[in-house]
This record gives structure tokens, C-alpha cells and sequence, in this order.
């Protein structure tokens, strides 16, 4: 078998008497552990249309030449930034982007958290927003089952210290951006209800479709590592972490939620 033989930033693989370079992948941009996260104004719900202006909207972007530069824009940068990316810069570099801050971010500086709509575990339409809002809040987010693990780490101590707090909750977010993959978790939702305990069904947020933006403002940067937020009562992002709890971490967030909550009343 080929053996890689590390030369300067250079991995060597040989085959056969050929030797061919290959550069590792570069460690994916993330933001600094303590800047603001989220968009820099509060967050508008869209405002729903009936189906048939969806349609009318539809086929008016079907026929303009500008939103269909947009669409290829979108497919180039997709087959750039592929789910088999995320692999390797799993692979090479790690589930964890960076430990989390210790301390909250002052709220004179957060973000807000950015509008995400769908539909909860118990069957209603809801936006993020509404579930978030008056409370302190751990928000999980979740793009595949594989993230699942990181963000249980945090959510499991979470509600275990703060079980009996009327103004903090949880709050989780699973997010399928394929179309196809979509179809394949609506078909799943059955097992997901079982499988999430009854009393978060009403605050466990399905949302089919594309966030790209809500990535790029929220340092999300590979989709196979779970994310959480905490935010507070304003729906400001006061602290974020990533990948599987460290003891600092879990120490950290629940001291800094009893902080924020106390504020929060």
C-alpha cells in the first residue's frame, strides 16, 4: 500500500513509482470565540402569501433572467461547498471550530437571532422567533443526526440545572436544506416524536429549505457539528458553542444562563 510521507505543508502520496502532491485542505474560516454572532437588527417574520401569490412569484422567477443567474450562482457554490467537504474538514480538522467563550457578550453589542419558520413536533406552524422571545434560551441547531450528539451534550445539563426555571427553556432546531433528504425526514417525524422527549415537541423546530444566510451570519461552518446559542429575552445572541461539550463549557453555559436569566426577569 501507498505510504503519505509529510513534506513541509505537503502530503505525498506515492503510487507506484509516481508521486503525486496533495495539499491538506485548509482549515475552514470560522468567526473569533466572542464576537457577535446573528443579524445586526431585529429579525422580521416574513409575512405569509396564499398559494396562489407563491405560484404567481414562482413562474415570475422562472421567466427573469436575473434570478436565474442567481439560481446558477447557487448551484456552482453548492457543488463548491459539498457535503463531502464537511467530511473532510471533519476529517482533518476536527468536530470542534473552537471552545466557547467565557463570558456572555454585552448586550450592547449582540446580534439578533434571525427568522427560521417551520413546523414544530406537536404539529404547529411556528417561526424561531415566537419560541424564543420572553425567555431565556438555549437554541440548539442541527443540520443531520450526526450533530445530534454535540448538541445533546450541552442540551442533557442544560435542563437538568435549570428543570424547574419557569423563564429558561430549550429550544431546538433541525434544519434539512435537500429537497430530497427532506422527504426522506418527514417520512422519519414519526420516530423523531418518539425518540425526543413529549414536553419539548411543542419547541422542536423543522425547517425544510435553504439558510444560507443564516450560516453565514451565525459562524456556521461545516453542517455535520452542532451548534448552540444562548439567548435572552430580546432574542439576542449572548453566547454560542460548538461541537461536544467540555466540562469548562457546560460549567460556563449554566453559570452565564443563571446570570442572563436573573437580568431577563
Amino acid at each position: 500500500p501507498a505510504k503519505p510521507q509529510n513534506v513541509d505543508d505537503e502530503k505525498i502520496e506515492y503510487f507506484g513509482n509516481t508521486r503525486f502532491p496533495k495539499f491538506r485542505p485548509k482549515p475552514r474560516r470560522t468567526i473569533t470565540p466572542g464576537d457577535a454572532v446573528g443579524q445586526a437588527t431585529p429579525a422580521v417574520k416574513p409575512t405569509p402569501q396564499p398559494l396562489t401569490a407563491q405560484m404567481q412569484q414562482k413562474w415570475r422567477d422562472i421567466l427573469s433572467p436575473e434570478k436565474n443567474l442567481e439560481t446558477r450562482a447557487k448551484i456552482i457554490h453548492d457543488i463548491g461547498h459539498s457535503y463531502f467537504q464537511d467530511i473532510v474538514d471533519l476529517r482533518d480538522n476536527g468536530d470542534k471550530l473552537f471552545e466557547a467563550p467565557k463570558q456572555l457578550i454585552r448586550g450592547s453589542r449582540a446580534h439578533y437571532l434571525p427568522s427560521v419558520s417551520g413546523k414544530t413536533l406537536a404539529g404547529a406552524n411556528a417561526d424561531v422567533l415566537d419560541l424564543c422571545e420572553g425567555r431565556t434560551t438555549l437554541l440548539s441547531i442541527n443540520f443531520n443526526k450526526f450533530s445530534e450528539r454535540h448538541t445533546q451534550s450541552f442540551v442533557e445539563p442544560f435542563e437538568a440545572a435549570f428543570a424547574d426555571a419557569e423563564n429558561v427553556q430549550v429550544v431546538q432546531l433541525n434544519i434539512e436544506e435537500n429537497w430530497a433528504k427532506a422527504v426522506v425526514l418527514q417520512m422519519c417525524l414519526p420516530f423523531l416524536r418518539r425518540q425526543i422527549p413529549k414536553h419539548r415537541h411543542d419547541r422542536y423546530l423543522v425547517h425544510y429549505g435553504n439558510v444560507e444566510e443564516l450560516r453565514k451570519s451565525m459562524g456556521i461552518a461545516n453542517s455535520l457539528i452542532g451548534y448552540v446559542f444562548l439567548i435572552d429575552k430580546e432574542l439576542r445572541i449572548r453566547w454560542y458553542a460548538n461541537g461536544l461539550a467540555v466540562m469548562s463549557e457546560a460549567q460556563a453555559m449554566v453559570a452565564l444562563t443563571r446570570k442572563l436569566a436573573k437580568t431577563n426577569k
